[in-house]
């Protein structure tokens, strides 16, 4: 369900953009951004943002997602380094980041499924 939701947010854009899901403790959707439209290391560039809007609705948990509109459904080795010091941001804000998603229109990749977070 959230893979097909992300995908209808994505669809058609031909620059890359990041998304932020800022849920409760108990999985509730408290409120969702988009950080970044366009460039690279869009994660890194709005972390600032990601946590003010995070600390704004009390989350508890972030899910980041962005899309390549390249087509290719793998994180890029940006994707990863910008993925894990976000994780280490989170954790000294008692944040959780739950996932980075990374959306194509034909699959949605998980990075903590493959094990980068």
């Amino acid at each position: 369900m959230l893979a097909n939701y992300l995908k209808r947010q994505f669809a058609g854009a031909s620059d890359e953009r990041l998304h932020a899901l800022y849920l409760d403790d108990d999985g509730h959707l408290l409120d969702e951004t988009v950080l970044a439209e366009g460039g690279h290391d869009l994660a890194l560039t709005r972390a600032r943002k990601l946590f003010a809007v995070a600390l704004a609705v009390n989350a508890s948990g972030v899910i980041l997602a962005h899309n390549h509109p390249s087509g290719v459904c793998h994180p890029s080795a940006d994707d990863v380094r910008s993925t894990d010091k976000l994780r280490i941001l989170s954790a000294a804000l008692d944040i959780e980041l739950l996932d980075h998603l990374i959306v194509t229109s034909e699959a949605v990749y998980s990075m903590r499924a493959g094990a980068y977070l």
